[in-house]
């Protein structure tokens, strides 16, 4: 449905040879872009607590048998809105 007011304002590009009455023809393929080269991936880890009877050594020890390059660790309550190693984990990845 056309909103008639509208209706002067709306522009359908049409290419040259597709005009009204000609059967339908595919167009030349798209070429894809050329893929970036992508840098070396790395593992990151990040491993939180919040209380003095919790501990980080089972996670970190666990990031470590993952082989994460770079491991963020942070004591830090649940309550708080900011963390910020996981702002920089996430800032590398």
């Amino acid at each position: 449905m056309l909103v008639p007011a509208l209706r002067e304002e709306l522009e359908v590009p049409v290419p040259e040879d597709r005009e009204p009455g000609r059967p339908w023809k595919p167009g030349p393929p798209v070429e894809p872009a050329p893929a970036e080269p992508a840098a070396k991936p790395i593992r990151i880890g990040y491993a939180r607590c919040s209380t003095a009877q919790q501990e980080l050594a089972s996670q970190l020890d666990a990031l470590a048998r993952a082989k994460c390059k770079r491991v963020f660790s942070e004591k830090i309550s649940t309550r708080v809105k900011t963390r910020p190693k996981l702002e920089e984990a996430l800032k590398l990845a």
